[in-house]
């Protein structure tokens, strides 16, 4: 009568030991007969306790090594502090693999995006300036992303990077809007599944930056001032006495400053809200210009690129303002030239409206942003910053 096969581990003692070992439990698992050999009775049966308990739980068609148990207790004890399971961690773990086995490396996707626009621009279905502001954005991302995978790119990371360069908001939002194509590229090609430049994971950010305003102490405006190139001058006096918008300044031509008036007229083209515009030279920035004012023509400094042919350089401006900055030892925060000028001219004069009207904003904006940032006694020394040494406490009557 043959033998029958045991639903469970049987202890049996041999007399042909195993090296040592006289006590071996027996069964099968998955129809397959196995035995493990042990030096005594007690940790053969308890072998076989532990072997048959994890049949009756699971069957005799799927168990598990002592090695395999081992590593799941272990990966168990530490998911545990996270709020984690097992299968968790499993399931995420093969979803990443499907996406990192399907995606490619940042700098594969730049290649077939910079390839899809000069499609794009040999068809008329973008300008060429279109092409080189995306080709600007993607040479920023290269930089940091190039060896990631493209579906492993995280929001907090686009966010982090974006963050990280000190660009104004202006900057910040033109490479996010060309970030956001990029990955809709992305999408398209199959790279990765979705977008990580949405709205919403930089709306609780900007929402804390739109409330912060950075400016300049008195101080530090001069420590600037002194330490600017030359040709940047009058680039810095719209900004910080004029407070004209950057954007709005880099436009600028010679002859909308009307020097024997005292005045700034910014005409609408050139200004943010397209309104029509003027801002009053208070006596130091009148002084800081004097020996710069032309006729007409910009007042950026020239290009080295065009240097024969004189043309206006916005990035040699920003550039010799990065530097000016470096060189007096100061931080330069977003739009610190307006909300410097903003904060300062509202304490001085103490009048809402008219710095309303001279910053080209809402009276609520001013109340909202600038009141009682500096005080009175800060905004004179700050209206008192000169090309040489004045007397303390100089009226600027122009502006009043």
């Amino acid at each position: 009568m043959p033998r029958r096969r045991p639903l469970f581990y049987e202890v049996r003692h041999s007399d042909t030991p195993c090296g040592k070992n006289h006590w071996r439990i027996v069964g099968f698992e998955n129809g397959k007969r196995k035995q493990f050999w042990f030096p005594t009775k007690a940790d053969a049966q308890a072998g076989a306790d532990e072997k048959n308990a994890e049949i009756a739980a699971h069957g005799s068609q799927f168990t598990l090594t002592f090695e395999e148990r081992t590593q799941a207790r272990i990966a168990i004890d530490r998911l545990a502090p996270l709020g984690k399971t097992l299968a968790e961690a499993v399931s995420y773990y093969i979803n990443h693999l499907a996406k990192t086995t399907a995606s490619v490396p940042f700098a594969t996707l730049a290649q077939h995006v910079r390839s899809e626009f000069k499609r794009r621009l040999g068809e008329n279905e973008v300008s060429a300036r279109h092409l080189h502001t995306m080709s600007d954005t993607l040479s920023q991302m290269e930089r940091v992303f190039g060896d990631r995978v493209v579906s492993t790119i995280t929001p907090q990371e686009i966010r982090s990077w974006l963050l990280s360069n000190g660009w104004a908001t202006k900057t910040k939002n033109r490479h996010r809007g060309y970030a956001k194509q990029i990955f809709n590229l992305a999408i398209d090609a199959k790279y990765c599944s979705e977008n990580p430049v949405t709205f919403e994971a930089f709306r609780k950010r900007e929402t804390e930056e739109s409330s912060t305003i950075g400016i300049l102490s008195a101080a530090d405006t001069e420590k600037l001032f002194r330490a600017a190139d030359p040709e940047i001058i009058p680039y810095l006096v719209f900004l910080f006495f004029c407070g004209i918008r950057r954007a709005t300044v880099e436009k600028l031509d010679w002859k909308d400053v009307q020097f024997e008036n005292k005045q700034v007229v910014v005409p609408p083209y050139k200004g943010k809200n397209q309104t029509r515009y003027r801002v009053l030279l208070a006596p130091n920035a009148i002084e800081w210009l004097r020996l710069h004012v032309k006729p007409s023509g910009s007042i950026l400094p020239p290009s080295k690129a065009y240097i024969n042919f004189g043309g206006p350089s916005r990035d040699g401006a920003r550039d010799k303002l990065r530097a000016a900055a470096k060189a007096a030892g100061i931080t330069l925060p977003d739009n610190a030239g307006r909300h410097t000028f903003t904060s300062m001219r509202v304490a001085f004069y103490e009048s809402i409206d008219k710095t309303a009207l001279e910053a080209n904003t809402s009276a609520d904006i001013i109340k909202k942003n600038y009141l009682d940032i500096v005080t009175k006694t800060e905004a004179e020394r700050y209206w008192n910053i000169y090309p040489v040494a004045q007397p303390t406490n100089v009226v600027p009557t122009a502006a009043a």
